[in-house]
């Protein structure tokens, strides 16, 4: 992996976590934090798959969502 695909796999995993921690299904990201209409998007998303990764929008969104701070998804400790 490059560079920019091990931070896309950083981002993938720590709002892959949150979601788990939180107790919330892709189902309920998609939909209530997202505004998605399918849970296609969040699952190919946080496993890089089909070209799929959060964007800037995406972390705006899910930070809101669970009242964080957007950085949490960037860290590359433990959130």
């Amino acid at each position: 992996m490059d560079e920019y695909q091990d931070f896309l796999k950083r981002v993938s995993d720590n709002v892959k976590r949150m979601r788990l921690e939180r107790g919330k299904t892709t189902e309920e990201i998609a939909f209530e934090a997202l505004g998605h209409s399918s849970t296609a998007f969040v699952n190919q998303a946080e496993n890089l798959k089909n070209g799929k990764h959060f964007n800037l929008k995406h972390l705006y969104l899910l930070a809101k969502y669970y009242e964080c701070s957007i950085e949490v998804f960037l860290s590359d400790t433990d959130i």
